[in-house]
Protein backbone atom coordinates (compact mmCIF):
# COMPACT_ATOMS: atom_id res chain seq x y z
CA UNK A 1 0.00 0.00 0.00
CA UNK A 2 2.60 2.16 0.59
CA UNK A 3 4.39 1.38 -2.23
CA UNK A 4 1.50 2.99 -4.41
CA UNK A 5 1.34 6.26 -3.14
CA UNK A 6 4.85 6.88 -3.15
CA UNK A 7 3.90 5.76 -6.85
CA UNK A 8 1.59 8.40 -6.59
CA UNK A 9 3.85 10.83 -5.01
CA UNK A 10 6.66 10.53 -8.07
CA UNK A 11 3.97 10.36 -10.63
CA UNK A 12 2.42 13.71 -9.18
CA UNK A 13 6.16 15.53 -9.41
CA UNK A 14 7.18 14.42 -12.48
CA UNK A 15 3.49 15.79 -13.82
CA UNK A 16 4.17 18.81 -11.92
CA UNK A 17 8.04 19.34 -13.40
CA UNK A 18 6.75 18.54 -16.82
CA UNK A 19 4.20 21.39 -16.78
CA UNK A 20 6.67 23.66 -15.33
CA UNK A 21 9.19 22.98 -18.05
CA UNK A 22 6.09 23.42 -20.90
CA UNK A 23 5.51 26.75 -18.88
CA UNK A 24 8.57 28.10 -19.12
CA UNK A 25 8.90 27.35 -22.66
CA UNK A 26 6.13 28.07 -24.03
CA UNK A 27 3.95 30.70 -21.39
CA UNK A 28 7.11 32.95 -20.83
CA UNK A 29 6.11 36.89 -19.69
CA UNK A 30 9.04 37.30 -22.25
CA UNK A 31 8.01 39.84 -24.99
CA UNK A 32 9.28 38.61 -28.69
CA UNK A 33 8.59 39.51 -32.54
CA UNK A 34 9.95 37.66 -35.34
CA UNK A 35 9.51 39.16 -39.14
CA UNK A 36 10.32 36.71 -41.75
CA UNK A 37 11.76 37.58 -45.37
CA UNK A 38 12.02 34.69 -47.51
CA UNK A 39 15.01 34.55 -50.30
CA UNK A 40 16.12 37.77 -49.04
CA UNK A 41 18.65 38.24 -51.63
CA UNK A 42 16.27 37.47 -54.12
CA UNK A 43 18.41 34.80 -55.98
CA UNK A 44 18.10 32.00 -53.31
CA UNK A 45 14.32 31.23 -53.08
CA UNK A 46 14.76 28.24 -50.23
CA UNK A 47 16.11 30.30 -47.67
CA UNK A 48 14.99 32.97 -45.55
CA UNK A 49 16.42 35.53 -42.94
CA UNK A 50 14.31 35.64 -39.37
CA UNK A 51 14.65 39.54 -37.32
CA UNK A 52 14.20 38.57 -33.80
CA UNK A 53 13.63 41.19 -31.40
CA UNK A 54 13.45 40.87 -27.58
CA UNK A 55 13.48 42.36 -24.33
CA UNK A 56 16.55 40.40 -23.07
CA UNK A 57 19.78 39.10 -24.85
CA UNK A 58 19.53 35.72 -26.27
CA UNK A 59 20.58 33.28 -28.71
CA UNK A 60 18.87 31.01 -31.12
CA UNK A 61 18.40 28.15 -32.82
CA UNK A 62 16.44 26.76 -35.93
CA UNK A 63 14.76 23.82 -37.23
CA UNK A 64 12.98 23.40 -40.09
CA UNK A 65 10.66 20.31 -39.93
CA UNK A 66 10.10 17.47 -42.15
CA UNK A 67 10.98 13.83 -43.02
CA UNK A 68 14.73 15.18 -43.13
CA UNK A 69 15.07 18.04 -41.00
CA UNK A 70 17.80 20.92 -41.01
CA UNK A 71 18.80 22.55 -37.97
CA UNK A 72 21.14 25.11 -36.58
CA UNK A 73 22.16 26.70 -33.72
CA UNK A 74 23.95 30.23 -33.37
CA UNK A 75 25.88 31.25 -30.15
CA UNK A 76 25.46 35.05 -30.51
CA UNK A 77 23.64 36.97 -27.85
CA UNK A 78 21.88 40.16 -28.58
CA UNK A 79 18.40 41.84 -28.56
CA UNK A 80 18.50 42.14 -31.95
CA UNK A 81 19.26 38.47 -34.10
CA UNK A 82 19.63 38.11 -37.66
CA UNK A 83 18.78 34.48 -38.01
CA UNK A 84 19.20 32.88 -41.33
CA UNK A 85 17.30 29.55 -42.39
CA UNK A 86 18.38 26.98 -45.33
CA UNK A 87 16.45 24.49 -46.22
CA UNK A 88 12.95 25.00 -46.96
CA UNK A 89 11.12 22.99 -49.14
CA UNK A 90 9.80 23.67 -51.90
CA UNK A 91 6.33 24.56 -53.00
CA UNK A 92 5.42 24.28 -49.14
CA UNK A 93 4.24 26.02 -45.84
CA UNK A 94 6.94 25.23 -43.95
CA UNK A 95 7.47 24.73 -40.30
CA UNK A 96 10.03 26.23 -38.22
CA UNK A 97 10.60 25.74 -34.87
CA UNK A 98 12.14 28.26 -33.74
CA UNK A 99 14.02 28.34 -29.76
CA UNK A 100 15.24 31.70 -27.93
CA UNK A 101 17.49 30.36 -25.47
CA UNK A 102 17.60 33.22 -22.68
CA UNK A 103 20.30 32.92 -19.19
CA UNK A 104 16.60 31.15 -17.29
CA UNK A 105 14.77 30.32 -19.54
CA UNK A 106 13.92 28.83 -23.31
CA UNK A 107 11.45 30.20 -25.60
CA UNK A 108 10.19 27.77 -28.10
CA UNK A 109 7.85 28.62 -31.61
CA UNK A 110 7.31 27.67 -34.64
CA UNK A 111 6.47 29.72 -37.73
CA UNK A 112 5.25 28.86 -41.36
CA UNK A 113 7.20 29.93 -44.04
CA UNK A 114 5.38 29.88 -47.65
CA UNK A 115 7.73 28.91 -50.55
CA UNK A 116 7.26 28.40 -54.12
CA UNK A 117 7.53 25.53 -56.88
CA UNK A 118 11.22 25.20 -57.98
CA UNK A 119 11.83 25.74 -61.84
CA UNK A 120 10.19 24.23 -64.50
CA UNK A 121 13.46 22.99 -66.23
CA UNK A 122 14.82 20.96 -62.93
CA UNK A 123 15.07 17.27 -63.25
CA UNK A 124 13.63 14.93 -61.88
CA UNK A 125 15.23 13.29 -58.84
CA UNK A 126 14.68 9.48 -58.09
CA UNK A 127 16.64 8.04 -55.59
CA UNK A 128 17.40 4.30 -56.74
CA UNK A 129 19.04 3.37 -53.31
CA UNK A 130 19.69 4.34 -49.89
CA UNK A 131 21.88 3.03 -46.98
CA UNK A 132 21.99 5.70 -44.60
CA UNK A 133 23.59 3.83 -41.68
CA UNK A 134 26.27 3.10 -44.58
CA UNK A 135 26.69 6.68 -45.87
CA UNK A 136 28.66 9.65 -45.52
CA UNK A 137 26.80 12.19 -43.99
CA UNK A 138 25.43 15.51 -46.23
CA UNK A 139 23.39 16.16 -48.88
CA UNK A 140 23.73 16.18 -52.00
CA UNK A 141 25.32 19.39 -53.96
CA UNK A 142 25.29 19.14 -57.59
CA UNK A 143 27.25 21.81 -59.65
CA UNK A 144 24.30 22.11 -62.82
CA UNK A 145 24.13 23.91 -65.66
CA UNK A 146 20.71 24.10 -67.59
CA UNK A 147 20.83 24.38 -71.82
CA UNK A 148 19.61 28.00 -72.57
CA UNK A 149 19.75 27.78 -76.65
CA UNK A 150 23.75 27.68 -76.59
CA UNK A 151 24.62 29.21 -73.08
CA UNK A 152 24.26 28.13 -69.97
CA UNK A 153 21.79 29.32 -66.61
CA UNK A 154 24.00 27.66 -63.70
CA UNK A 155 21.85 27.23 -60.84
CA UNK A 156 23.46 24.88 -58.26
CA UNK A 157 21.55 23.14 -55.81
CA UNK A 158 21.02 20.53 -52.61
CA UNK A 159 18.92 17.54 -52.61
CA UNK A 160 18.38 15.38 -49.86
CA UNK A 161 17.69 12.23 -49.00
CA UNK A 162 14.03 12.12 -50.20
CA UNK A 163 15.12 13.97 -53.76
CA UNK A 164 13.47 17.06 -52.78
CA UNK A 165 15.29 19.69 -53.80
CA UNK A 166 16.39 22.26 -50.71
CA UNK A 167 18.60 24.78 -51.56
CA UNK A 168 19.34 26.21 -54.95
CA UNK A 169 21.39 29.55 -55.98
CA UNK A 170 20.19 30.94 -59.01
CA UNK A 171 23.35 32.04 -60.82
CA UNK A 172 21.34 32.97 -64.43
CA UNK A 173 22.16 36.77 -63.96
CA UNK A 174 25.55 36.42 -65.23
CA UNK A 175 24.17 34.96 -68.40
CA UNK A 176 27.11 32.48 -69.47
CA UNK A 177 28.30 29.33 -67.14
CA UNK A 178 29.20 30.02 -63.84
CA UNK A 179 31.50 26.97 -61.85
CA UNK A 180 32.37 24.80 -60.21
CA UNK A 181 29.97 25.37 -57.23
CA UNK A 182 32.03 24.80 -54.13
CA UNK A 183 32.11 25.98 -50.41
CA UNK A 184 35.45 27.14 -48.96
CA UNK A 185 36.66 25.96 -45.80
CA UNK A 186 35.62 29.69 -44.33
CA UNK A 187 32.13 28.94 -45.47
CA UNK A 188 32.31 30.62 -48.56
CA UNK A 189 30.76 29.80 -51.76
CA UNK A 190 32.87 30.55 -54.41
CA UNK A 191 32.55 30.12 -58.43
CA UNK A 192 33.82 31.71 -61.39
CA UNK A 193 32.54 33.53 -64.52
CA UNK A 194 35.21 33.50 -67.80
CA UNK A 195 36.54 36.78 -65.64
CA UNK A 196 34.43 37.04 -62.41
CA UNK A 197 35.03 35.50 -59.34
CA UNK A 198 31.85 35.52 -57.18
CA UNK A 199 31.55 34.86 -53.59
CA UNK A 200 28.18 34.42 -51.66
CA UNK A 201 27.02 33.29 -48.49
CA UNK A 202 24.22 30.27 -48.65
CA UNK A 203 21.26 32.99 -48.25
CA UNK A 204 22.72 34.22 -51.94
CA UNK A 205 24.26 37.57 -50.29
CA UNK A 206 27.15 38.71 -52.25
CA UNK A 207 30.17 39.08 -50.06
CA UNK A 208 32.53 40.08 -53.10
CA UNK A 209 32.80 40.22 -56.59
CA UNK A 210 36.50 39.77 -58.56
CA UNK A 211 37.07 40.97 -62.07
CA UNK A 212 40.51 39.25 -62.64
CA UNK A 213 43.22 40.57 -65.27
CA UNK A 214 41.09 40.47 -68.53
CA UNK A 215 43.93 38.74 -70.52
CA UNK A 216 42.92 35.60 -68.67
CA UNK A 217 39.58 33.47 -69.04
CA UNK A 218 38.84 30.99 -66.42
CA UNK A 219 36.89 27.81 -67.27
CA UNK A 220 36.74 24.43 -65.48
CA UNK A 221 38.51 23.93 -62.10
CA UNK A 222 39.22 26.33 -59.33
CA UNK A 223 41.02 25.03 -56.14
CA UNK A 224 41.34 26.04 -52.99
CA UNK A 225 44.92 25.64 -51.65
CA UNK A 226 46.02 24.88 -47.60
CA UNK A 227 46.69 28.85 -47.42
CA UNK A 228 43.70 30.46 -49.05
CA UNK A 229 45.18 30.83 -52.19
CA UNK A 230 43.19 29.63 -55.20
CA UNK A 231 44.89 27.78 -58.49
CA UNK A 232 42.46 28.16 -61.53
CA UNK A 233 42.81 26.74 -65.10
CA UNK A 234 42.99 29.69 -67.48
CA UNK A 235 42.88 30.29 -71.02
CA UNK A 236 45.57 33.55 -72.02
CA UNK A 237 44.60 35.86 -74.91
CA UNK A 238 46.99 35.92 -77.64
CA UNK A 239 48.37 33.08 -76.77
CA UNK A 240 49.60 30.70 -79.80
CA UNK A 241 51.02 27.01 -80.69
CA UNK A 242 52.80 26.42 -84.12
CA UNK A 243 50.74 23.36 -85.74
CA UNK A 244 52.36 22.73 -89.55
CA UNK A 245 53.83 25.85 -89.67
CA UNK A 246 50.52 27.42 -88.80
CA UNK A 247 49.81 29.43 -86.21
CA UNK A 248 46.63 28.73 -84.36
CA UNK A 249 45.19 30.34 -80.93
CA UNK A 250 44.61 28.14 -77.66
CA UNK A 251 43.17 27.44 -74.65
CA UNK A 252 42.54 26.02 -71.46
CA UNK A 253 46.22 25.31 -71.20
CA UNK A 254 48.04 27.93 -68.22
CA UNK A 255 47.44 27.58 -65.04
CA UNK A 256 47.35 30.65 -62.19
CA UNK A 257 48.03 31.31 -58.77
CA UNK A 258 45.45 33.79 -57.70
CA UNK A 259 45.80 35.86 -53.95
CA UNK A 260 42.50 35.77 -52.89
CA UNK A 261 42.81 38.25 -50.02
CA UNK A 262 44.67 40.61 -51.98
CA UNK A 263 43.02 40.12 -55.55
CA UNK A 264 45.70 39.50 -57.63
CA UNK A 265 48.16 37.20 -60.03
CA UNK A 266 50.85 36.02 -58.48
CA UNK A 267 52.51 33.09 -60.75
CA UNK A 268 51.23 31.53 -63.79
CA UNK A 269 52.22 27.89 -65.31
CA UNK A 270 52.23 27.44 -69.06
CA UNK A 271 51.09 23.86 -69.91
CA UNK A 272 52.26 23.84 -73.49
CA UNK A 273 55.74 24.21 -72.18
CA UNK A 274 55.43 20.37 -70.87
CA UNK A 275 53.84 18.63 -73.76
CA UNK A 276 53.43 17.96 -77.42
CA UNK A 277 50.67 20.43 -78.59
CA UNK A 278 50.44 18.86 -82.32
CA UNK A 279 49.89 15.33 -80.23
CA UNK A 280 45.55 15.35 -81.07
CA UNK A 281 44.74 11.35 -81.14
CA UNK A 282 41.81 13.31 -79.09
CA UNK A 283 41.28 16.23 -79.87
CA UNK A 284 37.77 16.41 -82.15
CA UNK A 285 36.79 19.72 -81.31
CA UNK A 286 39.28 22.37 -82.84
CA UNK A 287 43.65 22.27 -83.28
CA UNK A 288 44.06 25.59 -80.77
CA UNK A 289 41.91 22.69 -77.72
CA UNK A 290 44.63 20.68 -77.62
CA UNK A 291 44.89 20.20 -73.76
CA UNK A 292 41.33 21.01 -73.04
CA UNK A 293 42.80 21.24 -69.03
CA UNK A 294 39.11 20.58 -67.10
CA UNK A 295 40.75 19.66 -63.41
CA UNK A 296 43.43 20.21 -60.78
CA UNK A 297 44.93 18.33 -57.61
CA UNK A 298 47.50 19.57 -55.16
CA UNK A 299 49.80 17.30 -53.68
CA UNK A 300 50.63 18.65 -49.87
CA UNK A 301 53.95 16.71 -49.34
CA UNK A 302 55.61 18.59 -52.04
CA UNK A 303 53.44 21.05 -53.37
CA UNK A 304 53.00 19.66 -57.20
CA UNK A 305 50.42 19.91 -58.98
CA UNK A 306 48.42 17.05 -60.82
CA UNK A 307 46.66 18.27 -63.97
CA UNK A 308 43.95 16.47 -66.10
CA UNK A 309 43.90 17.46 -69.81
CA UNK A 310 40.68 15.97 -71.49
CA UNK A 311 42.46 15.80 -75.07
CA UNK A 312 45.91 14.19 -73.27
CA UNK A 313 45.53 12.99 -69.40
CA UNK A 314 47.09 13.45 -66.58
CA UNK A 315 50.81 15.27 -65.88
CA UNK A 316 52.41 16.16 -62.64
CA UNK A 317 54.63 19.54 -62.45
CA UNK A 318 56.12 20.84 -59.76
CA UNK A 319 55.63 24.29 -57.86
CA UNK A 320 59.01 25.54 -59.78
CA UNK A 321 57.29 24.69 -63.20
CA UNK A 322 59.14 21.31 -63.82
CA UNK A 323 57.30 18.37 -65.94
CA UNK A 324 57.25 15.16 -63.31
CA UNK A 325 55.86 12.51 -65.33
CA UNK A 326 53.01 11.85 -67.93
CA UNK A 327 50.08 9.75 -67.62
CA UNK A 328 48.43 8.83 -71.13
CA UNK A 329 49.03 5.81 -73.36
CA UNK A 330 52.60 6.01 -75.20
CA UNK A 331 50.97 6.88 -79.21
CA UNK A 332 52.73 9.92 -81.10
CA UNK A 333 54.25 11.95 -78.34
CA UNK A 334 56.78 14.21 -79.54
CA UNK A 335 58.18 17.50 -78.61
CA UNK A 336 57.34 19.98 -75.96
CA UNK A 337 56.60 23.39 -76.48
CA UNK A 338 54.40 26.05 -78.22
CA UNK A 339 56.78 25.97 -81.14
CA UNK A 340 57.38 22.05 -80.53
CA UNK A 341 61.01 22.64 -80.36
CA UNK A 342 61.35 21.92 -76.74
CA UNK A 343 62.63 18.85 -74.74
CA UNK A 344 61.56 15.15 -75.80
CA UNK A 345 58.56 14.09 -74.07
CA UNK A 346 58.67 10.23 -73.99
CA UNK A 347 61.43 9.57 -70.92
CA UNK A 348 58.47 11.04 -68.93
CA UNK A 349 55.29 8.63 -69.95
CA UNK A 350 54.77 6.43 -67.34
CA UNK A 351 54.29 2.85 -68.05
CA UNK A 352 52.15 0.47 -67.06
CA UNK A 353 52.43 -2.18 -65.20
CA UNK A 354 50.61 -5.02 -62.86
CA UNK A 355 50.72 -5.64 -59.35
CA UNK A 356 53.48 -7.94 -59.72
CA UNK A 357 55.62 -5.06 -61.42
CA UNK A 358 55.41 -6.87 -64.78
CA UNK A 359 54.98 -4.35 -67.38
CA UNK A 360 52.01 -5.07 -70.17
CA UNK A 361 52.93 -5.52 -73.83
CA UNK A 362 53.15 -2.47 -76.66
CA UNK A 363 49.61 -2.69 -77.43
CA UNK A 364 48.43 -2.26 -73.89
CA UNK A 365 51.17 0.70 -72.97
CA UNK A 366 50.03 2.74 -76.54
CA UNK A 367 46.24 2.24 -75.59
CA UNK A 368 45.39 -0.04 -78.47
CA UNK A 369 43.79 -2.16 -76.31
CA UNK A 370 42.53 -2.58 -72.47
CA UNK A 371 43.43 -5.42 -69.64
CA UNK A 372 41.04 -6.86 -67.22
CA UNK A 373 43.36 -5.27 -64.37
CA UNK A 374 44.35 -1.89 -66.42
CA UNK A 375 43.04 0.98 -68.47
CA UNK A 376 44.49 4.59 -69.09
CA UNK A 377 41.64 6.94 -68.00
CA UNK A 378 40.51 8.43 -71.25
CA UNK A 379 39.43 12.22 -71.58
CA UNK A 380 39.50 12.13 -67.78
CA UNK A 381 38.10 14.21 -65.33
CA UNK A 382 38.66 15.35 -61.64
CA UNK A 383 41.77 14.24 -59.89
CA UNK A 384 41.94 13.86 -56.19
CA UNK A 385 45.02 12.57 -54.20
CA UNK A 386 43.99 9.80 -51.95
CA UNK A 387 45.25 9.44 -48.30
CA UNK A 388 47.85 7.05 -49.27
CA UNK A 389 49.08 8.96 -51.58
CA UNK A 390 47.37 6.90 -54.81
CA UNK A 391 45.30 9.12 -57.53
CA UNK A 392 41.98 8.88 -57.80
CA UNK A 393 40.18 10.26 -61.19
CA UNK A 394 37.03 10.07 -63.09
CA UNK A 395 37.75 7.80 -66.06
CA UNK A 396 35.50 9.03 -68.81
CA UNK A 397 36.32 6.67 -71.47
CA UNK A 398 35.57 8.67 -74.09
CA UNK A 399 37.29 6.86 -77.49
CA UNK A 400 38.60 4.94 -75.51
CA UNK A 401 41.20 2.41 -77.47
CA UNK A 402 40.71 5.16 -80.16
CA UNK A 403 37.22 3.74 -81.24
CA UNK A 404 33.73 3.99 -80.27
CA UNK A 405 33.50 0.74 -79.45
CA UNK A 406 34.05 0.24 -75.63
CA UNK A 407 32.42 2.97 -74.27
CA UNK A 408 32.36 2.62 -70.40
CA UNK A 409 33.13 5.36 -67.59
CA UNK A 410 34.63 4.45 -64.27
CA UNK A 411 36.11 6.00 -60.83
CA UNK A 412 39.52 4.64 -60.63
CA UNK A 413 42.85 4.49 -58.39
CA UNK A 414 46.25 4.23 -59.69
CA UNK A 415 49.69 4.21 -58.01
CA UNK A 416 52.24 5.58 -59.26
CA UNK A 417 56.10 5.10 -58.48
CA UNK A 418 57.63 7.91 -59.34
CA UNK A 419 61.39 6.44 -58.70
CA UNK A 420 60.68 3.89 -61.55
CA UNK A 421 57.92 5.78 -63.68
CA UNK A 422 55.35 2.71 -63.64
CA UNK A 423 51.87 2.78 -63.36
CA UNK A 424 49.80 0.25 -61.48
CA UNK A 425 45.71 -0.03 -61.61
CA UNK A 426 44.43 -0.65 -57.64
CA UNK A 427 40.78 -0.43 -57.91
CA UNK A 428 37.81 0.73 -60.14
CA UNK A 429 33.96 1.35 -60.37
CA UNK A 430 32.00 1.37 -63.10
CA UNK A 431 33.50 -0.76 -66.17
CA UNK A 432 31.28 -3.40 -65.06
CA UNK A 433 28.06 -1.12 -65.53
CA UNK A 434 28.87 -1.17 -69.17
CA UNK A 435 27.74 2.06 -70.91
CA UNK A 436 24.92 2.61 -68.01
CA UNK A 437 27.23 5.43 -66.62
CA UNK A 438 28.82 6.16 -69.50
CA UNK A 439 29.39 10.15 -69.49
CA UNK A 440 31.67 11.41 -72.44
CA UNK A 441 32.04 15.09 -71.25
CA UNK A 442 32.23 16.38 -67.41
CA UNK A 443 31.45 14.28 -64.09
CA UNK A 444 33.40 13.90 -60.91
CA UNK A 445 34.70 11.68 -58.34
CA UNK A 446 35.27 12.22 -54.77
CA UNK A 447 36.73 10.56 -51.82
CA UNK A 448 34.69 10.72 -48.29
CA UNK A 449 37.23 11.20 -45.78
CA UNK A 450 34.65 9.64 -42.24
CA UNK A 451 33.50 6.79 -44.32
CA UNK A 452 36.14 5.96 -46.88
CA UNK A 453 33.71 5.92 -49.27
CA UNK A 454 33.78 6.41 -53.36
CA UNK A 455 31.34 9.30 -54.45
CA UNK A 456 30.54 9.27 -58.43
CA UNK A 457 29.16 11.77 -60.80
CA UNK A 458 28.38 10.46 -63.84
CA UNK A 459 26.84 13.87 -65.13
CA UNK A 460 25.84 13.65 -68.91
CA UNK A 461 24.49 9.72 -69.43
CA UNK A 462 22.03 9.80 -73.07
CA UNK A 463 20.79 6.67 -73.24
CA UNK A 464 18.38 6.43 -76.06
CA UNK A 465 14.97 6.84 -73.80
CA UNK A 466 16.29 9.05 -70.53
CA UNK A 467 19.21 11.57 -70.59
CA UNK A 468 20.39 11.61 -67.25
CA UNK A 469 22.80 11.83 -64.81
CA UNK A 470 23.77 9.66 -62.05
CA UNK A 471 25.42 9.79 -58.41
CA UNK A 472 26.52 6.83 -56.65
CA UNK A 473 28.22 6.20 -53.45
CA UNK A 474 30.22 2.83 -53.14
CA UNK A 475 31.89 1.25 -50.76
CA UNK A 476 35.43 1.44 -51.21
CA UNK A 477 36.48 -2.07 -49.57
CA UNK A 478 33.24 -3.86 -50.86
CA UNK A 479 32.07 -2.34 -54.02
CA UNK A 480 28.69 -2.20 -53.17
CA UNK A 481 26.59 0.90 -54.10
CA UNK A 482 25.24 2.29 -50.67
CA UNK A 483 23.73 5.52 -52.49
CA UNK A 484 22.78 6.42 -56.28
CA UNK A 485 20.13 8.59 -57.27
CA UNK A 486 19.07 9.51 -61.14
CA UNK A 487 18.63 13.01 -62.20
CA UNK A 488 16.35 12.92 -65.28
CA UNK A 489 16.80 16.09 -67.45
CA UNK A 490 14.16 18.25 -68.81
CA UNK A 491 16.50 20.13 -71.45
CA UNK A 492 13.38 22.87 -72.28
CA UNK A 493 16.15 25.27 -74.26
CA UNK A 494 18.15 23.04 -75.76
CA UNK A 495 18.05 20.25 -78.45
CA UNK A 496 19.30 17.50 -75.99
CA UNK A 497 22.89 17.12 -78.43
CA UNK A 498 26.45 17.09 -76.11
CA UNK A 499 26.69 21.01 -78.12
CA UNK A 500 27.98 23.53 -75.82
CA UNK A 501 24.67 24.92 -74.51
CA UNK A 502 22.01 22.96 -76.14
CA UNK A 503 21.96 20.10 -73.12
CA UNK A 504 21.82 20.08 -69.22
CA UNK A 505 24.92 19.21 -67.56
CA UNK A 506 26.08 17.92 -64.09
CA UNK A 507 29.44 19.25 -64.27
CA UNK A 508 30.28 18.12 -60.47
CA UNK A 509 28.75 16.70 -57.34
CA UNK A 510 29.47 16.99 -53.31
CA UNK A 511 28.59 15.09 -49.66
CA UNK A 512 27.74 18.59 -48.12
CA UNK A 513 26.47 19.64 -45.15
CA UNK A 514 23.66 22.18 -45.41
CA UNK A 515 24.00 24.86 -43.22
CA UNK A 516 24.40 28.10 -42.85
Amino acid sequence: MSFKVHSIYINLFCLIFILFVFNSCNNSDIEYSIETKVNPYKISPLTALLQINTESLCRASVKVLGETPIEQSFDTYSKNLNIPIVGLYPNTVNKVVVTLIFENEKVIDTIKIQTNKVPQQFPRIEINKLDRSNMESGLHACDIHFANFGKFNSIPMIFDNQGKVRWYLDLSFDGKMVSPFQRLKDGTILMVGRHVIYEFDMLGKQLKQTLINQNYGMHHEVLELPNGNLLICVGKRDAYININEESILSDSDFIILYDRKNSKIIKEWDLAKHLDVTRNDMNFLRPGDWLHMNGLAFVEKDSSIIVSGRNQGLIKISWNDELQWIMSPKRNWGKSGRDSKGFDTKPFLLTAVNLEGKPYNNDVQEGVVSKNDFDFSWGPHAPKILPNGNILVFDNGFFRNYNNQNNYSRAVEYHINETDKTLTQIWQYGKEKNNALFSSIVSDVDYLHNTKNILITSGFITPKVNHSAKIIEVDYATGKEVFEATLYYKNLKGNRSASWGQSDILYRSERLELKY
